[in-house]
């Protein structure tokens, strides 16, 4: 009786799971095609209803075998079976009916919903426009970094975990395909199963919601942003995200941002590169209050926009027209030929027009005539006046901040046109008659002498590292003629260097020579890039004296605008601290080169800047004969002598044992 009753049982479990099967093969037929039409899932979801009152069916059927059959393994083993395969085929169903577009509120055309459904619908968010398709939303992925745990656990809760309509057994499934590396490990011990999800999303929060340590990180990301070389805006917008970045997620951390301002912006400014940390401070000067993180967030912006303004201008090829911007900005076009016929060269030459505080004309401060002509007294009273820089005299800066040489006279932070106390000329000492002695030859004819043309020598400002590493700005000529590098005795005492014992003899023009015992090693870098080199010197009291010779007005030279020069001030006369030779020159070199003209010197490429060097014209006769390096004069052997023989000898102290021999003998 009790095995009829099982048989009748079994077949009605039969058929139970005959349904199930069918309903498996169709979520497969839907998983293995293409995306799903509306009426494929609608039909899934009309068979899926029913699906939970399957397994109702089946559990009260199988409960009754159990007791009924002897075997209980083998009952135990169907069961664990069935479950297996319908908790399989519910979460490839919902995952079919998951991944639909929101459409499961659309009515029929010929139905209007009742008040009732309106007002739930709107409250519920579900009653909204299906006119815009939206992009699929990918999972977060975690691997472990601190720095992206907020973002993956807001994106999580948001996406997953806050949803009701989502079983744990297919959150925890999210969970896993979300994570990687080192997160995923601190889950991966957890069997799979619906109960463990709480438990893997509280080890994951209670590992990676670490307060603490996400503070230490981002506060670390403010102290190691990258130091801005160079006037870019890309820089400028890169710091100024970094920044917002990290202050948001101290904020979200609990952090009191709000009273960090002033720390910050130290911070961001020490970041900054020296034109714009320059251009911040001199607007600070113009604020009554300190500035708040906003001002400054606000003034970096505006800097950036107009960098980025200027470099499209940069950028946006020039017409064949000469124009007057409102910028004060002078373009124009000049083209120019070489001698062959196939070599031909345009050159874009923009250059800005400066206006002379003291005579309103196109020109700098210091050559103007006018001032020139001044008394020194007041000179230096209207260069005050005019708020220009008193080591250069020009606009936009202060002598402390000025990176050009200072007074050739006794290097101090001022202009040589502003020096008190002009050194007097030495009288030249009487020559003999010697007609050898003389610059030019001696002739019957009364001729006058031609004026030699002046010669820019290449000259770069540089910096040199003291024994600490603190860098100094110092003068260097580069001249491929000198098989040996030179720097004075003054710049390497400045500089505190170990110095080094040598003995050479250094050979000039007409065979004159010096003699130096002393060497040191120099580290030298460039201005405008990260080159440096490091090169061993003969140490001499003076190399030469100031380059150029006299003062060169470059209002009448061509120089292109967008450079960076090796000297700016290549045409002030300036004292020269260090000079490399043949070695450094062609090392330092590069392939470009710019002509200027007919008459004018010509621009070379370094890894220093750009050198100017070559024929230029003079404002006026020059007042001082050429000069030749390394002359030194000894005196005359005969003369030598002569004058010990006419010296009469010190008289000698005798020692106490030197009297005592004398009053014996």
């Amino acid at each position: 009786m009790a095995e009829e009753k099982i048989q009748k049982l079994i077949k009605l479990r039969s058929s139970i799971k005959s349904k199930v099967t069918i309903l498996n093969k169709y979520v497969k037929v839907l998983q293995s095609g293409g995306p799903p039409s509306d009426l494929q899932l609608l039909d899934l979801e009309g068979r899926f209803k029913k699906f939970d009152a399957l397994y109702a069916q089946y559990d009260e059927l199988q409960s009754q075998i159990e007791v009924l059959s002897d075997d209980s393994d083998t009952q135990e083993l169907e069961r664990e079976e069935f479950e297996g395969q319908y908790y399989s085929l519910a979460a490839a169903a919902r995952s079919v009916l998951g991944a639909r577009p929101a459409r499961q509120y659309e009515q029929p055309l010929n139905r209007s919903l009742s008040s009732y459904e309106y007002v739930s619908l709107q409250q519920t968010g579900a009653f909204k426009s299906n006119c815009v398709r939206l992009p699929k939303i990918d999972l977060p992925v975690f691997n472990g970094h601190y720095q992206h745990s907020l973002e993956f656990r807001d994106t999580y809760i948001s996406l997953i975990h806050s949803r009701q309509d989502i079983d744990n057994i297919n959150k925890l499934h999210y969970l896993r395909a979300s994570l990687r590396s080192s997160a995923l490990l601190v889950i991966d011990n957890l069997d799979f199963k619906a109960e463990n999800y709480n438990s893997a999303w509280n080890l994951l929060c209670s590992r990676y919601d670490n307060k603490r340590l996400l503070v230490n990180y981002h506060v670390r990301e403010l102290f190691n942003v990258e130091h801005m070389r160079n006037e870019s805006c890309k820089g400028i917008r890169r710091l100024i995200d970094v920044t917002n970045k990290n202050l948001r997620a101290l904020t979200t951390l609990d952090q009191p941002t709000q009273h960090w301002d002033t720390l910050i912006i130290h911070m961001m400014a020490e970041k900054l590169d020296s034109v714009t940390h320059r251009e911040w401070e001199e607007y600070r000067n113009t604020l009554n209050n300190p500035p708040s993180l906003e001002t400054f967030t606000t003034f970096l912006s505006n800097r950036a926009d107009l960098l980025e303004t200027l470099q499209e201008s940069k950028n946006k090829p020039q017409k064949y027209e000469t124009y007057k911007t409102n910028t004060n900005l002078l373009i124009a076009t000049n083209t120019q030929r070489e001698k062959q016929n196939f070599n031909k060269k345009t050159t874009y030459l923009i250059k800005k027009i400066f206006t002379c505080p003291l005579c309103n004309q196109n020109h700098f401060l210091f050559t103007c005539e006018t001032f020139r002509a001044l008394p020194i007294e007041i000179r230096i009273q209207k260069a005050k006046e005019s708020n220009v820089c008193l080591n250069c005299l020009r606009p936009g800066h202060l002598e402390n901040n000025c990176n050009l040489s200072s007074c050739k006279y006794y290097k101090k932070r001022h202009n040589t046109l502003l020096h008190l106390h002009e050194p007097q000329p030495i009288p030249e000492p009487a020559m003999p008659s010697t007609s050898s002695i003389n610059h030019f030859a001696n002739s019957s004819e009364s001729k006058q002498v031609a004026t030699p043309p002046l010669v820019l020598l290449s000259t770069a400002l540089v910096k040199v590292l003291d024994g600490t590493g603190a860098a100094h700005s110092a003068r260097m000529l580069l001249d491929n003629g000198s098989t040996a590098n030179f720097v004075m005795q003054s710049l390497c005492g400045k500089l505190g260097l170990s110095r080094r014992s040598v003995s050479s003899t250094v050979t000039g023009i007409n065979s004159n020579s010096s003699h130096i015992t002393q060497s040191c090693s120099l580290n030298i870098k460039s201005l405008h890039n990260d080159y440096n080199l490091t090169v061993d010197c003969l140490i001499l009291p003076e190399i030469t004296k100031a380059l150029p010779s006299s003062f060169i007005d470059i209002q009448n030279i061509p120089l292109p605008m967008g450079i960076s020069f090796a000297d700016p001030s290549f045409n002030i006369p300036s004292a020269i601290d260090i000079l490399v030779g043949a070695e450094v020159f062609w090392s330092v070199l590069c392939n470009n080169s710019i002509d200027l003209g007919k008459n004018q010197p010509k621009l070379y490429e370094t890894k220093l800047g750009w050198l100017v060097s070559g024929h230029v014209a003079r404002l006026k006769a020059p007042s001082s004969s050429p000069v030749c390096h390394f002359i030194s004069e000894d005196s005359n052997p005969d003369l030598t002598r002569f004058w010990e023989l006419d010296t009469v000898a010190a008289k000698h102290s005798l020692s106490p044992e030197e009297r005592a021999c004398d009053r014996a003998f």
